[in-house]
C-alpha cells in the first residue's frame, strides 16, 4: 500500500477548496503508485482522449441531446471509473496518516488537560503555603468526607453543612472578639472583623434572584432552618456604631502612638465611609476637646487641718510654679503631638504619598504581602485576623473568597485623597486657633506666679521643652513668641505691683513718721550720736539646738545703718524704696545673664517697657515728699523736728541712696528726680533756718545786747546761740557728706549773721561792737563766697565803732564842760 508524502498530506489538509476536496490535478501520486487497471478499457470505450475531453465539457442536456445511448453509457462507465479511482486514492492518502492525526489531536487535548491540572495544582499549593502560617488545616477525620480520584467531593451535602457551620461560627464568635478588640483599642481589627461578619452574613442570606443560593442547591434554606443567623447578625450589627464612637473618642488621647491613630482613622474611613478630609477634621476636633480639658485642669485643694478638701467659698486653689509649668508643657505637648501626628499620617511632601493613603493601598494587596514603607502594626489581612480567633481551625472550611476578603477601597476617588494645600491650610488654621486659646489661658495661669524669678524659671523650662517638640521652626517661633508675650506682661505686672506697694508703704510710713514727730515727741538722735551708740548684741535662746544666723544678720544690718547714719525710723522709710529697686535690678540681672539672643531680646524689651513705670514711681515719690513738705509749712510754725527728719529723707534720697540708680529710670528722669529732691531739700532747709535762728534770737537768755562780757569779747549769748545752732546742724544728718555739709553750714551761718546784723543796726553799745567784730572774723574765714556778707559786717562794724567813739567823745565833752 502506497503512502502519501508528508508534503502532499499537508497540502491536502490545508487546501482552501470547499468541503475539503482537492482537484484531481492537485493530487500527484508518488512514484510507487501505479495507474488504475481499468483506465485503458475506459479510453478505448469512449474513443480516445479527444472524445474524453469533448465529453467532459458537455452539459447533461447537451450530452443527452447530441450523443447516443451507447455513448452516454460509455460516459457513465468512465465517470464511475473515475469515482472509484478517486476513492482508492483517498484511501491510500489517508490510510495510515489518519490515525496519526487522531492520535495527535488526542495528545493535544491531553496536554491541555494536563496543563490545566498543573495550574490548579500550583494554585492549590500556593493556597496551602499561604495558609501554612495562618490557619491550621482541619483534621481529615473531622471533615467527614473523602475525595475521589479526580478531586470531586463524594458527600457534597455534608460538606455544605460544614461550610455553613463555619459561616455561622464567624457570626457566633464575632461579638466576643469585637468586645475584646474594642477594649484593647484595636479598632482597625474590630472594623475588619465587623466587615468580614457582614460578608459572611450576606453569603448566608443571599437573596439574589439572578443566581440561585449555593445553599439552596444542597437543599438548605438558611432563613427557615437557621433563624439564628439573622438574630446573631442583629447583635453583631450593633457594634458598628460602638466601634465608630469608641474609635472617635480614642483620638483625644495624645499618648496614643501615630500607628494607632492612623489605624483609627482608617477604621473611620472603612467603617463610616468618611473621606480623608473628614478624618483629618475629626482628628483635629477631638484634639481640640483634649486641649480644652487640659486647659480646664485645676489643682486639687490642699487638705485642711481636719483632713477635708473642701474649697472655701468656691474659690479655686492657687497653682504653684510647678503646676503652672506642667500645665504649660501639657498644653504645648497636646498641640505639638497633634501637629506631628497629623503630618506623619497625612503629609505627602516627603514620600509623595501619605501614610494613610499607603495603608489604604495595602488593603488592596495580597493579605500577607509585606509593604516595606508601612509599619507592621498597620499591615492587616483576613488570614491574620482569623488566626487571632479562638476557633480559627474551623474557619479553614470557609471559602477562599471569604478567607481572602479585603474591604473595598477606591483609591482613585476623591474620598481617598487629600491634597497637600488643603491639608496645610486646615492644619495651620487649627494650630493658630489652638495657640490663641492656649495663650489666653496661659495669661491666667501665670497670675499665680508672684516673682520674676518664678516667671523666668518657667520660661527657661518651657523653652527647653519646646526645642524638643515635634513642631517646625516657624511653629516653634510662634509658640515662643506667644510665651514671651504672656510672660512679658506678667513681669511688668509683678513690677508694677511691687512699685505700687513700695509707693504706698513709703507714703504711709512717711506720714506716720511725720505724725509721730510732734512737738512732744523725741526726735531721732543725730547721726554723730547714733554712730557711737551701742546696738544690742543678739542673744540666742538655750532652747535653740542649731545655729541660727537671723539674729546676727539683724545685728550686722544695724551696724551698717550706724555707719551711714540712718536711724531705725529713717531706714524704715528709705529701705522700702531701696529694697524695691534692688529686687528689680536682681530680676533684670537674671534675664541679662541668660545666654541666647532670645533672652537678650526679652530682657531689652522688658526693660524698655518697664522704664515708664519706674519714671512714674520716681515722680510720685517726689510728689509725696513735696506734699508732705507743703503740709508741714502750713501746719508747723515753730517745730523743726519734722522738718529735720524730712530734710534727712530728701538728702538721703538725693545723694546717699541707691534708689535712683537702681530703680531703672532713664538718665533724664533720674537727673530730674535728684534735682527736684535737691530743690525740696533747699526749701525745707530754708524754712528750718528761719525757724531755728528766729527761735534762738528770740530767746530772752540769748539777747545779744546784754551786759558787757567780762572777757571783753563776743557775748555769751552769741556763743551759746552758735553752739545750739551747731547742734541743730548735726541733727540734719549731713555730716557724712563734707561738701554738702560745708554748703549747708555756710548758708546757715550766713543767714545767722544777716539776722544778727538786722537786729544790730540800731544798737550802739560796746558789746555789739565786740559781737560784730567776732562775726566779721567768721565771715572772713569763709573767703570769697562770703565777700558780700563780710563787707556788710565790716561796714556795719565801722559805722557802729564810729558812732560809739562819737558818743564817747560827746560824753567826755559833756563831763569836761560841766567841770570847767
Amino acid at each position: 500500500m502506497s503512502i502519501l508524502s508528508p508534503v502532499s498530506s499537508a497540502k491536502s489538509l490545508l487546501s482552501p477548496k470547499a468541503n475539503g476536496y482537492a482537484e484531481l490535478q492537485a493530487v500527484k501520486p508518488t512514484s510507487v503508485l501505479q495507474p488504475p487497471a481499468r483506465t485503458p478499457s475506459y479510453a478505448s470505450a469512449v474513443g480516445g482522449s479527444n472524445v474524453q475531453k469533448d465529453f467532459l465539457h458537455l452539459t447533461p442536456e447537451e450530452l443527452f441531446t447530441k450523443q447516443t445511448v451507447t455513448e452516454i453509457k460509455a460516459v457513465q462507465r468512465r465517470l464511475s471509473a473515475d469515482a472509484d479511482a478517486k476513492q482508492e486514492e483517498l484511501r491510500l492518502m489517508v490510510g495510515e496518516r489518519y490515525r496519526d492525526l487522531l492520535q495527535a489531536s488526542s495528545s493535544i487535548i491531553s496536554i491541555a488537560q494536563s496543563s490545566k491540572r498543573v495550574l490548579e495544582a500550583i494554585e492549590e499549593s500556593k493556597r496551602a503555603i499561604l495558609l501554612q502560617n495562618d490557619l491550621p488545616l482541619p483534621p481529615k477525620t473531622a471533615t467527614g468526607f473523602s475525595l475521589g480520584a479526580e478531586g470531586t467531593i463524594t458527600d457534597r451535602h455534608l460538606f455544605s453543612l460544614q461550610a455553613l457551620s463555619a459561616h455561622m461560627r464567624v457570626l457566633l464568635d464575632a461579638p466576643e472578639h469585637l468586645w475584646r478588640f474594642i477594649e484593647r483599642k484595636r479598632y482597625l481589627q474590630a472594623a475588619w472583623l465587623f466587615l468580614l461578619a457582614r460578608v459572611v452574613h450576606r453569603e448566608l442570606v443571599s437573596t439574589d434572584d439572578s443566581e440561585e443560593s449555593p445553599w439552596a442547591e444542597d437543599g438548605i434554606d438558611v432563613h427557615r432552618d437557621f433563624p439564628l443567623v439573622q438574630r446573631q447578625w442583629d447583635v453583631v450589627s450593633q457594634f458598628r456604631s460602638q466601634i465608630i464612637h469608641k474609635s472617635t473618642l480614642s483620638l483625644r488621647d495624645i499618648t496614643t502612638s501615630t500607628e494607632e491613630v492612623c489605624a483609627t482613622l482608617v477604621t473611620l474611613h472603612l467603617l463610616d465611609s468618611r473621606p480623608l478630609n473628614e478624618t483629618l477634621s475629626t482628628l483635629l476636633q477631638q484634639r481640640s476637646k483634649t486641649l480644652q480639658s487640659v486647659i480646664a485642669w485645676k489643682p486639687e485643694p490642699k487638705p485642711t487641718e481636719n483632713g477635708s478638701k473642701v474649697i472655701p467659698n468656691g474659690i479655686a486653689p492657687s497653682m504653684s510654679v510647678r503646676d503652672v509649668t506642667q500645665l504649660m508643657k501639657n498644653t504645648s505637648n497636646a498641640i505639638s503631638q497633634t501637629i506631628s501626628t497629623a503630618r506623619i499620617i497625612f503629609d505627602r511632601e516627603v514620600t509623595g504619598r501619605s501614610l494613610i493613603f499607603r495603608v489604604l493601598g495595602s488593603v488592596q494587596y495580597e493579605s500577607t504581602k509585606s509593604v516595606p514603607d508601612i509599619p507592621s502594626e498597620l499591615q492587616l489581612s483576613t488570614q491574620s485576623l482569623l488566626t487571632q480567633l479562638s476557633s480559627s481551625a474551623n474557619f479553614q472550611l470557609l471559602p477562599y473568597e471569604v478567607r481572602s476578603y479585603k474591604p473595598y477601597v477606591d483609591l482613585d476617588s476623591s474620598s481617598a485623597s487629600l491634597t497637600q494645600p488643603i491639608f496645610d491650610k486646615k492644619l495651620q488654621e487649627w494650630f493658630i486657633a489652638s495657640c490663641e486659646h492656649w495663650k489666653n489661658s496661659a495669661a491666667k495661669w501665670v497670675l499665680s506666679l508672684s516673682t520674676v524669678k518664678d516667671v523666668w524659671n518657667l520660661r527657661t523650662s518651657f523653652k527647653r521643652f519646646l526645642s524638643s517638640s515635634g513642631l517646625n521652626e516657624q511653629e516653634k517661633f510662634l509658640v515662643s513668641s506667644n510665651t514671651d508675650i504672656v510672660l512679658h506682661k506678667r513681669v511688668l505686672e509683678i513690677w508694677h505691683r511691687a512699685l505700687g506697694e513700695a509707693e504706698g508703704q513709703f507714703k504711709t510710713r512717711l506720714l506716720s513718721s511725720r505724725a509721730a514727730l510732734g512737738i512732744d515727741q523725741l526726735p531721732d538722735p543725730s547721726p554723730a550720736d547714733f554712730l557711737f551708740s551701742t546696738p544690742p548684741v543678739p542673744i540666742l535662746s538655750q532652747n535653740v539646738k542649731s545655729f541660727a544666723d537671723t539674729p546676727f544678720q539683724k545685728y550686722q544690718q544695724g551696724l551698717k545703718q550706724q555707719l551711714v547714719g540712718r536711724s531705725g525710723r529713717l531706714d524704715g522709710i528709705i529701705s522700702i524704696l531701696e529694697q524695691c529697686a534692688r529686687s528689680i535690678q536682681h530680676d533684670l540681672s537674671i534675664m541679662r545673664n541668660a545666654v541666647g539672643e532670645a533672652s537678650t531680646a526679652f530682657h531689652d524689651s522688658v526693660a524698655k517697657a518697664y522704664q515708664p513705670t519706674a519714671n512714674s514711681l520716681a515722680g510720685n515719690v517726689v510728689n509725696i515728699i513735696g506734699e508732705t513738705s507743703k503740709e508741714l509749712k502750713e501746719k508747723l510754725e515753730k517745730d523743726t523736728v519734722a522738718l529735720v527728719f524730712l530734710a534727712r529723707v530728701t538728702d538721703v534720697l538725693h545723694s546717699g541712696s541707691s534708689f535712683s540708680d537702681q530703680i531703672g529710670c532713664g538718665f533724664k528722669e533720674s537727673h530730674a528726680f535728684k534735682e527736684e529732691l535737691r530743690c525740696i531739700n533747699e526749701d525745707i532747709l530754708e524754712r528750718w533756718r528761719n525757724i531755728t535762728i528766729q527761735r534762738l534770737l528770740d530767746e530772752p537768755q540769748f539777747q545779744l545786747n546784754a551786759q558787757l562780757s567780762q572777757t571783753r569779747g563776743p557775748s555769751p549769748a552769741l556763743l551759746q546761740a552758735l553752739i545750739l545752732l551747731a547742734e541743730d546742724l548735726k541733727r540734719l544728718g549731713i555730716v557724712f557728706n563734707p561738701i554738702r555739709h560745708q554748703e549747708v553750714v555756710r548758708d546757715t551761718m550766713g543767714f545767722f549773721v544777716q539776722s544778727v546784723l538786722e537786729r544790730s543796726r540800731d544798737t550802739r553799745d560796746e558789746q555789739t561792737n565786740f559781737n560784730l567784730a567776732f562775726l566779721w572774723k567768721i565771715s572772713e574765714s569763709y573767703g570769697q563766697p562770703w565777700s558780700d556778707t563780710t563787707a556788710k559786717v565790716h561796714q556795719l562794724l565801722l559805722t557802729s565803732v564810729r558812732l560809739f567813739f562819737t558818743t564817747l567823745l560827746s560824753f567826755f565833752d559833756d563831763k569836761l564842760g560841766s567841770k570847767g
